[in-house]
């Protein structure tokens, strides 16, 4: 399939699936003419990395996780759990330091509110 049907399958744009390629995401496809030609394979390591990058993950977080099952078509339980993990903690650490910023404006809205009364 051409890169067109590929975005239309994966929803990515083409942009991005060339991208994906120059980063090595997804593999060097062949070609036929001038035209690059993907697989099935391909629409599903797209759809994977969009849904990774959903959920927060970067380009470079997911490269070595998706480069491997590109070569492999296998992925990697133990790696893709390890990634998970360690976005989710990041995630919670976020979520605290943004809990402590709202306490620190609820407390600086109470004073400035004090001094104004």
């Amino acid at each position: 399939m051409y890169i067109g049907k590929l975005a239309k399958l994966s929803g990515a744009t083409p942009k991005a699936i060339r991208l994906y390629e120059a980063m090595g995401l997804i593999p060097v496809p062949s070609r036929q003419g001038q035209y690059r030609v993907y697989s099935l394979k391909d629409v599903s390591l797209v759809h994977m990395i969009r849904r990774a990058q959903a959920v927060g993950f970067s380009l470079a977080e997911l490269k070595p996780l998706v480069a491997l099952k590109a070569k492999t078509n296998q992925l990697s339980i133990e790696e893709a759990n390890l990634l998970i993990a360690r976005k989710r903690e990041k995630l919670r650490n976020d979520m605290d330091k943004i809990m402590s910023q709202d306490q620190q404006l609820m407390a600086l809205h109470e004073e400035l509110n004090r001094i104004s009364a």
